[in-house]
């Protein structure tokens, strides 16, 4: 079997290869970057303990409508004060696009990353901690207005509670945006999958939109899936993708 960085010099000459690159960013990513995980096993069991709600309950819809001071203390204390940093292997993807090789990211990721990093074709399947809006009037607000305003943020022109621009527990996602997503990969040859397996939500949704040649994976753990890649590089996706663009 081919040591890791043979894997890596594999990978290079599929990259060298494809003409329309398209990536599947899961949410290990943003653990791995530093932000909170509701869905993390460890971030989970933090959050329970502390608000005596499990994450899937205090990020719901319901939760936001009935309970929006207690929501919003979950959400300033642990969801948008640790935003994650813009590590060498997110450059490394904003590296690949520039160049043309990477066409689009599609993800799951709320914080940004992909976009922090300076990537343009991005698709927040479940939307961005920076989109905050006023549901009333639209009007539009920076993350730093929710992080600093006192209790439970409220629009300067109609006193209404913000929304935030995330896609909560219960709540369908943006159909169109799906559908725009589904066309990438419907386009790609080559479909690049970074922290999740070829069993999560994010890859069972668009995993029959692939027609290509070669499915890459690059995943930090092993599973009984990984078999159906062409080729699987374990370890931190991002350190990965660094030592690749390197």
């Amino acid at each position: 079997m081919e040591g890791y960085m043979e894997r890596i010099q594999w990978l290079k000459k599929i990259i060298e290869k494809s003409q329309y690159m398209v990536g599947l960013m899961g949410v290990k990513i943003s653990s791995q970057c530093g932000c909170t995980n509701y869905r993390d096993e460890e971030d989970s069991y933090d959050i329970e303990s502390k608000y005596g709600y499990s994450p899937d309950e205090i990020f719901s819809a319901s939760f936001y409508n009935v309970r929006p001071a207690q929501f919003y203390e979950f959400y300033k204390r642990d969801m948008i004060s640790n935003l994650g940093e813009i590590s060498p292997g997110l450059m490394a993807l904003q590296k690949l696009e520039e160049q043309g090789k990477l066409k689009s990211i599609i993800t799951r990721d709320i914080f940004s990353l992909a976009r922090r990093a300076g990537c343009k074709n991005v698709y927040e399947l479940h939307g961005s901690v920076f989109d905050n809006r006023c549901p009333h009037c639209g009007r539009k607000y920076q993350i730093d207005y929710i992080q600093n305003f006192r209790g439970v943020p409220k629009c300067e022109k109609c006193g209404v509670m913000l929304r935030p621009g995330v896609s909560l527990v219960g709540e369908m996602v943006d159909n169109s945006l799906l559908t725009r997503a589904a066309t990438e990969v419907q386009k790609a040859d080559t479909l690049l999958v970074m922290g999740c397996s070829l069993k999560s939500s994010l890859v069972n949704t668009f995993i029959h939109d692939f027609n290509g040649e070669k499915l890459v994976l690059l995943n930090s753990e092993e599973h009984f899936a990984d078999k159906k890649a062409d080729l699987v590089i374990y370890g931190k996706p991002m350190d990965i993708m660094k030592d690749l663009v390197v």
